[in-house]
């Protein structure tokens, strides 16, 4: 899957295979209870995929398994010892030869000419540290993803839109097979409306659209997600071929200028001139 995909909403199988990989970390130590508490209450309130993702790409990946060295016989212990200990005793030897000469050229030096200076040792050059080893990183594995892009002419992608923009106040829904427009109440202090584009499970940003005068009240604006049903708006796509002649191309809904929220569909291949209105249940609106 793309990572323009994981902006999908994720379906419940996407959420428990995420949770499953938080309570595997647990079990593993790789994270404590309390960030596992924290990530699993996450999984819940994620929008999208990439949000499940941002919940596992943080954690630290499995430990490598450990590796053992064999046990070492009791008489490969024994060789160790006495080859250490040789190697003391032949260490000794050799300062006491690099004492003596020491001590030999020193006392043989102190008739000479004091004009001569002694030499002076080179003080040892200090190897450069070698760098410790930087391990390659770990790509940890990201759950599969089963999440599918609904039509929008059909009862579960509306159901899946009417979920996904639950939390927003709609004043007018445009709606095509494959995506929809809403405009709804801004999140900002002025009395106004943004424009919010659907795709995929996903409402992709708000944009400023316009300001609402005074004289047109609340209740002459916006609706509420209950007004009208999912089931309602497939109802008037199903039936708009057989008032037109023609399949629905696109759909409007908003508070008419009665106050009442209608469906407008529109049948593919018409101009904006001509549409069969439908009301908040589903049934036609002579017009």
């Amino acid at each position: 899957m793309s990572r323009a995909d994981r902006r999908w909403r994720p379906s419940d199988a996407d959420r428990d295979r995420y949770a499953s990989a938080i309570s595997e970390a647990f079990a593993e130590g790789r994270i404590d209870a309390a960030d596992m508490e924290s990530r699993t209450a996450l999984v819940h309130e994620a929008k999208s995929i990439a949000d499940l993702d941002a919940l596992v790409d943080d954690m630290p990946p499995p430990a490598p398994a450990p590796t053992h060295d064999p046990p070492v016989p009791p008489q490969h212990r024994t060789r160790r010892v006495l080859l250490v200990v040789a190697a003391l005793a032949f260490g000794a030897i050799v300062l006491s030869g690099i004492i003596g000469a020491v001590l030999f050229n020193t006392l043989g030096d102190e008739g000479s000419s004091s004009a001569d200076p002694p030499p002076v040792a080179e003080a040892p050059v200090a190897e450069a540290p070698v760098p410790e080893e930087v391990p390659p990183p770990v790509d940890i594995p990201l759950p599969d993803v089963a999440t599918e892009k609904l039509g929008l002419f059909t009862e579960a992608g509306l159901n899946q839109l009417w979920a996904a923009a639950d939390d927003v106040e709609p004043s007018n829904l445009s709606l095509w097979p494959d995506r929809a427009t809403l405009e709804i109440r801004s999140g900002t202090e002025r009395r106004s409306l943004d424009r919010v584009e659907y795709s995929g499970g996903l409402l992709l940003g708000h944009e400023p659209y316009t300001d609402l005068p005074d004289s047109r009240p609340d209740d002459e604006v916006f609706f509420s997600w209950s007004d009208v049903t999912p089931q309602a708006v497939l109802a008037a796509i199903d039936g708009t071929p057989a008032v037109s002649g023609a399949p629905a191309g696109y759909v409007i809904i908003d508070r008419g200028f009665d106050g009442e929220v209608n469906i407008r569909v529109y049948p593919d291949g018409d101009s904006r001139a001509s549409y069969v209105r439908w009301d908040a249940t589903g049934r036609q609106v002579l017009q």
